[in-house]
């Protein structure tokens, strides 16, 4: 929906800083020079809220418009406008990966300069190999090496038992995407960050004994039954519930999902919710590893604007990042370092922003990151995999033989993912 400018209020605080003998780019109200900026983002309802609401104050302050356009299927409405010739001026995406095709096709504005690189550590500021550029930044990260269950439990009594783990593979539109989640946590804690980086660049193979390792303990813990269960679930558990956690049926006790589960998945129960490090509670984890993989949403430019620039720039800032973090009725976790512990209320939410600035090393999430091409055969692999645990060799040659096959002009792999 169209943001305006507040001119009223816009005029006080211009008088009110005037009186301070400060300045304030923009207090002199919208020029005729200036023009509105329009972003697509997948977050809606609440999250929306809560986006729209740092929106209002960087119209407050420079004059300039925003035009928030909130969709889940950000994804394929931003495909959709980029074809057409009427992408957004900017787009926050979840997928490194799908924005370094963007950079690879040039739809993608360089943004050198706009963000401190001194507030953002690797890998959230990762480039498309042989890139020198920076094309898209972090607004937005959540930590996917962790288990829930409910506050109070003793996750080790369940741990060994897989029986007791919620998992369930459905989904609007990816099916399979928990599967990879589960896959790529066991290889990092397993194999450590460089076999991890080196299998997410692509230079390690599919088949290699570390990737078929990680396979093998996921699908050897599962048991035929669950596997099959998994097949049929959903992992929102059923309709107007709060996740498989707290769902009767599915008796279950422990789950493998990222601190996005929170607003996500666990909704109005959320605070019943606390989390066991993945190295702690995975099968076959090294339970000294301080490795985590995390994933993010990131802003990118389709249209550069000096007005855009500037949104850009409020919007990675650390100002910008804490005031998010500390209104937001929901959980924000912040990629920037100079955004603390402090800023969040709950302590399960400082929790998980403490293991995001002090874990020993941050890998971003395997699919998230792979070329989409790569990225969605891993999902429907997952799904066959389930379906048959015993063809595990099968599954990772078919992997190799389509990352083989594709055409190294055509496709963009990451420089690295850890840091």
């Amino acid at each position: 929906m169209p943001r305006r400018a507040a001119p009223r209020r816009l005029l006080l605080l211009c008088l009110a800083l005037a009186l301070a003998v400060t300045a304030l780019p923009g207090c002199g109200g919208p020029t005729g020079t200036q023009r509105g900026v329009t972003i697509l983002a997948p977050w809606t309802e609440e999250e929306a809220a809560a986006f729209e609401a740092l929106l209002d104050q960087f119209t407050d302050r420079t004059g300039i418009e925003v035009n928030y356009q909130g969709t889940p299927a950000q994804r394929e409405v931003l495909l959709s406008e980029v074809q057409a010739g009427t992408a957004p001026d900017l787009a926050v995406i979840p997928g490194p990966g799908e924005l370094a095709d963007y950079a690879r096709n040039r739809d993608l504005i360089p943004l050198d300069g706009i963000a401190d690189p001194g507030e953002y550590d690797e890998p959230w500021l990762a480039r498309p190999a042989g890139e020198e550029h920076t094309y898209w930044l972090p607004v937005k990260a959540d930590l996917k090496s962790i288990v829930w269950h409910e506050k109070g439990a003793q996750p080790e009594r369940f741990a060994d038992d897989p029986a007791r783990w919620c998992v369930g593979m459905g989904a609007d539109a990816i099916w399979g995407w928990p599967g990879s989640d589960w896959i790529e946590d066991i290889l990092l804690q397993q194999s450590g960050t460089d076999v991890y980086e080196k299998w997410v660049t692509g230079k390690l193979p599919w088949t290699s004994p570390e990737v078929r390792r990680a396979w093998t303990t996921w699908g050897g813990f599962l048991t035929p039954d669950g596997a099959r269960r998994a097949l049929l679930t959903d992992y929102r558990g059923p309709d107007g519930g709060d996740g498989l956690l707290f769902d009767p049926g599915a008796d279950c006790d422990l789950e493998h999902q990222g601190s996005f589960a929170r607003v996500h998945i666990y909704h109005d129960r959320a605070d019943e919710t606390d989390f066991e490090l993945s190295s702690e509670i995975l099968p076959r984890a090294r339970s000294s590893a301080r490795h985590r993989e995390v994933s993010g949403d990131y802003v990118a430019m389709f249209q550069d604007s000096d007005e855009g620039r500037q949104l850009m720039a409020f919007l990675v800032s650390a100002d910008t990042q804490r005031t998010w973090a500390e209104s937001s009725r929901t959980p924000v976790f912040s990629a920037n370092s100079r955004v603390t512990p402090a800023s969040y209320g709950d302590e399960v939410d400082r929790r998980i922003a403490r293991e995001l600035r002090e874990a020993d090393a941050l890998c971003l999430d395997a699919s998230d990151a792979m070329p989409p091409p790569v990225r969605n055969v891993f999902h429907q692999k997952i799904l066959e995999y389930l379906a048959d645990p015993g063809d595990v060799d099968t599954v990772l040659e078919d992997l190799q033989r389509l990352q083989d096959s594709l055409d190294p002009a055509e496709t963009s792999w990451l420089s690295s993912v850890c840091g």
